[in-house]
């Protein structure tokens, strides 16, 4: 533990310097320029990138787009000045505060300093964030934020509605969630039988106020992703995207933490060994939400990525309950997953992302 203990010193002279929060900024930006280093950041929109720079020019023009029901990053970015190609700038920063928000919980939360930069650094080495600085025009990181934000606000009711509602605006596949954010919600309430009310209630309403908009940006612009789009060629063939994905999904798991996965095997392993039945059922059951919309989509990688959140649920118990001696080698997978190549894959394609290190390496010696 001499490693973790000095981790410890370094965490509290950064908060003494910089203040709590100066130190989680700073710790965000450096696993940024990590992660930079795992894969060569993009710089122009690709694929569905362009669609959101479009977008992002005029949200609240209703042009034909694509991904127009798909608004509240472009608006954001529009919003702030970040139009066109500069999404990308609006997709980075969100990444970061991402990583700046899971470091604060942590830190108070979780019994030891290091544990909040460290837990920071299994998201940032992971495609949670190496996919947007891959591709970072793609809208990805406000909805897991959303994500994030829901099991923060769990035990609050407005909140967590109101952010489900912000999480449809930005993607609509943060649907395929419900089952499990109903779970979380019940786990969290104390109003017995009455929360599933409560939860027809407000996912109803997010539900339908969502619908809402989506009819009213149909009646103004075509939008080709839509409902239809997804579920008109499962009328004759129901395993139509499933079957373009059935030899890799494997691939498409692991491909999301890498090496990192033995973190949340080993933590469902320790809950199941002392009996605890509700952590396993909730880690378990929010892979299946994430692995149903490979019924729909074909995207393996960028749809497993959507349950990123078991990471920081099999963290929270491990670094809460000292379980497996997480701490002697945590801070060692976290290397190795940084030098281990980054997969992505998408229908039946499988590829290796580059990596900037390994540029400069080759570079260096000349090749």
């Amino acid at each position: 533990m001499k490693l973790y203990d000095r981790l410890d010193g370094w965490v509290l002279r950064g908060e003494a310097s910089l203040s709590r929060t100066g130190f989680a900024l700073a710790g965000a930006l450096a696993w940024m320029g990590v992660a930079a280093l795992c894969v060569r950041p993009g710089t122009r929109p690709v694929e569905l990138g362009v669609y959101y720079a479009q977008l992002s020019l005029d949200p609240l023009g209703f042009h034909p787009n694509p991904v127009g029901y798909r608004i509240l990053t472009p608006l954001l970015s529009w919003a702030v000045g970040l139009r066109g190609e500069a999404i990308l700038w609006t997709n980075l920063a969100l990444a970061t505060l991402l990583l700046f928000a899971v470091h604060l919980l942590f830190r108070s939360r979780a019994p030891r300093p290091a544990d909040a930069p460290l837990a920071a650094g299994t998201l940032a080495l992971s495609l949670v964030t190496l996919s947007t600085v891959f591709s970072p025009t793609y809208c990805d990181p406000a909805t897991y934020l959303a994500v994030l934000g829901m099991w923060w606000a769990r035990d609050r009711r407005a909140p967590f509605y109101a952010i489900f509602l912000l999480g449809l605006l930005n993607r609509e596949s943060i649907a395929f969630l419900l089952p499990w954010f109903a779970f979380l919600r019940w786990q969290a309430s104390r109003a017995g039988g009455r929360v599933w009310l409560e939860q027809a209630l407000g996912f109803g309403a997010a539900l339908g106020v969502y619908g809402l908009f989506r009819a009213f940006v149909s009646s103004q612009s075509e939008v080709v992703f839509s409902l239809d789009y997804y579920l008109a060629p499962l009328a004759d063939d129901p395993l139509h995207y499933f079957r373009m994905t059935l030899g890799r999904q494997t691939v498409g798991l692991y491909s999301v933490f890498g090496v990192l996965w033995i973190v949340p095997l080993l933590a469902a392993f320790a809950m199941a060994r002392r009996g605890d039945r509700r952590g396993p059922l909730s880690m378990l059951l929010l892979l299946a939400c994430t692995w149903a919309q490979l019924f729909v989509a074909y995207d393996t990688s960028r749809m497993f990525t959507l349950g990123f959140l078991v990471m920081l649920l099999a963290l929270r118990d491990l670094f809460t309950r000292d379980d497996l001696g997480l701490r002697r080698w945590l801070p060692w997978l976290l290397l190795l997953q940084l030098l281990v190549p980054q997969i992505r894959t998408a229908k039946q394609r499988v590829w290796v992302m580059d990596a900037t290190w390994r540029d400069w390496l080759t570079q260096a010696l000349g090749g």
